[in-house]
């Protein structure tokens, strides 16, 4: 009977003995794992902020892209006008006034804003001003100039405003302001017109010129 007894107790202690070893390894494995998922996380985070920064990046990038487009398709619609033109200025006048002859004016636009131009209405026409594109097809511009007699003497000043709309890479239409003032100011006329220009071709040179060379 004390044998059993003992053979019992002795079974019972090394059943536990074996239990506590297994949790013991169980534990200890549990904290391995934390301590590989721990060390992990901080790469896990960097690789994360990584992406979100990339994706910053990325996103700035396509802004940028969009922008560029964008100013490159305004470049593109503003050239439009640059070059020379020849233009026809029809006045208006109110209802029953004797209609005036229209005349023509030359005008070229410079990239980045600058032109100049004559017409033949007034002797000595030397004309300048400035331009500017102001969305889609249409554009202003303001030019003056300095008024003389036919015998060279100065007589007063003469700005005109301008609004038009290119119809196409070679014509426009538009509307003008004529404001006309003596040598001391004062106003003389304020009138309206209609303009429609016309961009002067490049010609090829005529056959009877085609064989000359030009001397070094």
């Amino acid at each position: 009977m004390k044998k059993y007894k003992f053979q019992t107790t002795k079974a019972i202690y090394f059943t536990l003995t074996l239990a506590g070893m297994m949790a013991i390894s169980a534990t200890t494995g549990l904290a391995q794992k934390v301590e590989r998922v721990a060390g992990e996380m901080p790469a896990a985070i960097t690789q994360a902020q990584d992406v979100d920064q990339l994706e910053k990046r990325i996103q700035k990038l396509e802004i940028l892209d969009r922008q560029r487009r964008s100013d490159e398709a305004r470049e593109k619609r503003s050239q439009q006008l640059e070059g020379s033109w020849d233009v026809n200025v029809t006045p208006v006048v109110p209802p029953g006034v004797p209609q005036p002859a229209s005349f023509r004016a030359h005008t070229t636009f410079s990239r980045g804003g600058g032109m100049f131009g004559s017409d033949r209405a007034r002797p000595f026409s030397k004309q300048h001003g400035n331009w500017e594109h102001i969305g889609s097809d249409e554009f202003v511009y303001t030019i003056v100039e300095d008024l003389y007699d036919a015998s060279a003497v100065f007589i007063g000043t003469l700005k005109v405003r301008v609004k038009l709309t290119v119809l196409g890479p070679d014509e426009f239409i538009g509307v003008s302001n004529g404001e006309q003032r003596d040598v001391d100011g004062n106003l003389v006329s304020n009138r309206c017109a209609t303009v429609k220009g016309q961009r002067i071709a490049i010609e090829a040179l005529s056959p009877q010129c085609l064989n000359i060379v030009a001397p070094r």
